[in-house]
């Protein structure tokens, strides 16, 4: 039984230290505001005012999902230090130690092997 909530907590801190590194990194980043504007601007033949309000209506969503995005980074990290603190209640020091050696390994393969 123990070893299968030892198991069951070294999955649940493996998909946390996986979903705050992704949150972490972009993979894909995303055009600038200018660039999507120029897009734009070409593909719907905008005027200046238009370009000029689309561009402030385009900052203003990239300034509203970074916040949602910062806010979702402190709950998973504050959930990762709650299992943590768990985990260091129950593993020895040598056992943490290898369990954080083998959660820096896991995090360093490439990313189409973490997405099957």
């Amino acid at each position: 039984m123990k070893r299968k909530l030892i198991c069951f907590l070294v999955i649940i801190h493996s998909l946390l230290f996986s979903c705050n590194s992704a949150l972490a990194q972009k993979q894909n980043p995303t055009p600038s505001t200018k660039e999507t504007v120029t897009r734009m601007s070409k593909q719907l033949g905008l005027n200046e005012t238009q370009k000029s309000k689309v561009e402030e209506i385009l900052n203003r969503e990239k300034e509203s999902v970074e916040a949602v995005f910062n806010e979702e980074r402190k709950k998973l990290e504050s959930i990762q230090q709650q299992t943590r603190l768990g985990l260091e209640e129950i593993l020895t020091p040598e056992q943490m130690q290898k369990l954080e050696k083998h959660m820096r390994q896991k995090n360093k393969q490439p990313a189409a092997k973490n997405s099957k």
